[in-house]
């Protein structure tokens, strides 16, 4: 034992005694200590004593039956002589017999040697003494015996930093691989090589990647594999586990060496690191070049060591496809996401684990649904992890329940709830395309409902419904938003309120963005974030872009980019990505989905140019052609083409604005309905209040200016500083409107 690890020892032993609050640094603090070492471990194993059980007694010791410090009274532990001549007894132990280094073993013999000390008193009750251990250790240790613990410590090593996946397949905590027969072949064929017989298997999260390896474990306990992997061992490194406690210089190097000498010394074994990318750079320690990577690098240039690794595009690019010398000793196969098919036929064959695990059963509906629903709707996860993580959620939900109230079947209608939570999309929302009865169950007119809503526009509304139908109807591509939609009109007509309302009917979020905001090319970061060396890259909050969080947040959602004419034209190569595949990157690289969102653009180019008369397209009555022109000659084709539809709104007349008064009206009334206050008006004061708030030029927006100048002005002031009131009675007098308050009579 090195000066640098014997300090070390010390310092855990007066840590100990500190963090119990002794006054003093005892014998069995020191025990506690090295019965952790793996030294001391081993011997007392051998001895056929459980070193977990020794600790357990000495800690009890410790908490027990040792005087604290009470709080606030602690102070810095003394040594006790006792201590003392236990490091000097070791330190002569250790020279007579020719060492010029402490061992951990000389330690427990000299602690032994204090017979009236608790630390040997619970030792001698575990069956090991001064004398019987002083034997053990002895040079005149037979043969047999001294291989036999050779093989110990060997076993030990593997246990404590590997996993041996033949076990687990063996015990079933291993599911059998399902539908990857060809990266398993190839598997098979690499291994089979003389040299760089080494694979890395590259795939998103979720794909599995570790559930080949495992398979392969699995396969091999069933002799299901070719001849040349037979009877082989798969054996996971936990790298963590081997960079716990090194501290020191060399420790890492140490361990890791122990570890790849005995997995070559054995035969027929096969080593499989997953999450390989963190191999670069591990145990460095900024003092060299000696990482794990350059550790294993001999090994798997003489092929006396096979070895899998797992990693995602990104980690395989960013490290480790960097290390040339690293990368050209592995042969490099993909795993691509399961089909849905596929995908299925994992979750069938691997769901017994979970109903077992949380004593419910799942439907083949309920199956089949958590594949084909986050499919769908789930796209920042890959399959089958996404459909596990789904069952999973929702049979945990029965386990908080009480045990009556829990289901013995989960059906397809749990499946949607959990999916619907994951989305944040509403459950009536989640609907597949055989989903017909649902489909006829919840589906909603929208055409009719926004009608209710919207006036005059009854031929925008229709075609714009007749759209959303087709795409929720399935008959549009998957891989794109649900609509991509231009409403184009005079200012008034209804065109970001038609947004609104289809927000509040589809139960969707309203994402709006004015793209006056963006008329500058620098904007443009505002919604997907900085580029690499601009100010605001990689940022928190707003890092990623303002249009990429909001689509993280609300996946379910109305895109309104109201007057689109305004934004910068770089603006529309964003939209291009959004509208084509139904997907956004922002500048950092993350990638969020719009496949479940209505983009819908706004924009007054046709009747601006119409009534300047500017580009010749004659007179307003010819408004349709004016803004069909405009909408062709502002934008690119490859940008039209990406419209499921552009929609006309007209102008209002003052027929329609009467319609549109009564809307403004009832809003009133339903502001002041918590306040208990009843409005009442009249057919003659709806005709005044459209006769000078409809001008043809601005559509409705002058009715709320008048509606806020004449009525809630002077309203306000009533309810704020006037008597108590619970009803409003509008009229007409000499052209004014007369507001008058009074008490409802009872």
């Amino acid at each position: 034992m090195s000066g640098d690890k014997i300090e070390e020892l010390v310092n855990k032993t007066f840590t100990l005694s500190k963090d119990y609050k002794h006054h003093y640094v005892t014998l069995e603090h020191l025990l506690a200590i090295i019965l952790d070492t793996d030294e001391v471990g081993d011997i007392l194993t051998e001895c056929g004593v459980d070193p977990k059980d020794c600790s357990r007694d000495v800690y009890d010791h410790l908490e027990q039956e040792v005087e604290k410090y009470a709080d606030g009274q602690e102070k810095e532990p003394k040594k006790t002589v006792a201590l003392e001549r236990v490091f000097h007894r070791a330190f002569t132990q250790a020279l007579f017999n020719g060492r010029q280094s402490l061992d951990t073993r000389d330690l427990l013999i000299s602690i032994l040697s204090e017979t009236t000390t608790p630390a040997a008193f619970i030792m001698n009750s575990k069956g090991i003494s001064r004398d019987s251990l002083a034997r053990y250790l002895t040079d005149t240790v037979p043969e047999g015996i001294t291989q036999q613990r050779q093989q110990n410590k060997q076993d030990r090593i593997l246990r404590k930093y590997c996993d041996n996946l033949n076990e687990l397949a063996g015990t079933g905590k291993i599911d059998p691989v399902i539908g990857r027969e060809e990266q398993l072949e190839q598997l098979s064929q690499t291994i089979a090589r003389r040299k760089k017989n080494n694979v890395i298997l590259v795939g998103e999260s979720g794909v599995g990647k570790t559930a080949i390896a495992e398979g392969l474990a699995h396969l091999i306990n069933e002799d299901n594999v070719p001849d040349i992997i037979k009877e082989h061992t798969v054996y996971s490194l936990d790298i963590g586990a081997l960079l716990a406690g090194t501290k020191f210089r060399g420790d890492f190097e140490e361990r890791l060496k122990e570890v790849l000498e005995i997995l070559e010394a054995k035969e027929k074994t096969i080593l499989f690191i997953d999450e390989i990318h963190m191999i670069m750079g591990a145990g460095n320690a900024g003092q060299g070049a000696m990482d794990v990577a350059n550790l294993l690098k001999p090994s798997l240039q003489r092929g006396s060591l096979r070895c899998i690794g797992s990693t995602t595009y990104d980690e395989y690019r960013e490290h480790f496809e960097k290390d040339k010398a690293l990368n050209r000793r592995f042969y490099k196969v993909d795993v691509p996401e399961p089909t849905p098919e596929d995908a299925k036929r994992i979750v069938v064959n691997s769901i017994p684990a979970y109903e077992i695990y949380h004593e419910v059963a799942f439907s083949q509906e309920a199956l089949h649904g958590a594949v084909d629903l986050t499919h769908q709707y789930w796209h920042n996860r890959f399959l089958p992890d996404k459909a596990f993580d789904v069952l999973d959620a929702a049979a945990a939900r029965q386990r908080l329940y009480p045990e009556t109230s829990r289901k013995g079947v989960l059906e397809l209608d749990d499946i949607r709830y959990e999916v619907a939570k994951l989305t944040r999309i509403p459950v009536d929302q989640l609907v597949l395309t055989k989903d017909s009865e649902y489909k006829k169950e919840r589906q909603i007119d929208i055409e009719k409902a926004l009608q209710t809503k919207v006036y005059g526009q009854d031929e925008a509304l229709e075609r714009l419904a007749d759209s959303i139908y087709i795409a929720k109807a399935g008959l549009k591509d998957p891989s794109k938003p649900i609509g991509n939609y231009l409403f184009t009109g005079p200012t008034g007509v209804g065109k970001t309120e038609t947004a609104k309302q289809l927000s509040e009917i589809m139960h969707m979020e309203l994402i709006r963005f004015d793209m006056s905001e963006y008329q500058e090319r620098h904007t443009v970061a505002k919604l997907i974030g900085a580029p690499p060396g601009y100010v605001g890259y990689g940022e928190g909050g707003q890092g990623s872009g303002l249009l990429i969080n909001k689509l993280e947040e609300h996946p379910n959602c109305i895109l309104l980019l109201d007057e689109i004419e305004k934004a910068h034209p770089d603006v529309s190569n964003v939209l291009l990505q959004i509208m084509d595949n139904g997907m956004v990157t922002s500048s950092d690289g993350k990638t969020v989905s719009a496949r479940n969102a209505i983009v819908i653009l706004t924009s007054n180019l046709g009747a601006r140019d119409a009534e300047k008369n500017s580009i010749g397209f004659g007179s307003l009555d010819q408004s349709d052609d004016a803004q069909d022109a405009a909408v062709k000659s502002f934008f690119a084709p490859e940008f039209r083409n990406r419209l499921d539809a552009v929609v006309q709104f007209k102008k209002l007349d003052q027929t329609l604005m009467k319609s549109v008064t009564v809307k403004f009206l009832r809003e009133l009334e339903e502001m002041l309905e918590p306040r208990n206050i009843v409005i009442e008006y009249d057919e003659e004061t709806v005709d005044w209040l459209t006769k000078r708030g409809f001008t043809p030029s601005m559509g409705a927006r002058p009715m709320a200016r008048l509606i806020n100048e004449k009525i809630k002005k002077p309203l306000s002031k009533q309810i704020l500083f006037g008597d108590d009131v619970d009803l409003v009675k509008l009229s007409i007098a000499d052209d004014k409107i007369n507001i008058r308050t009074d008490k409802i009579q009872t």
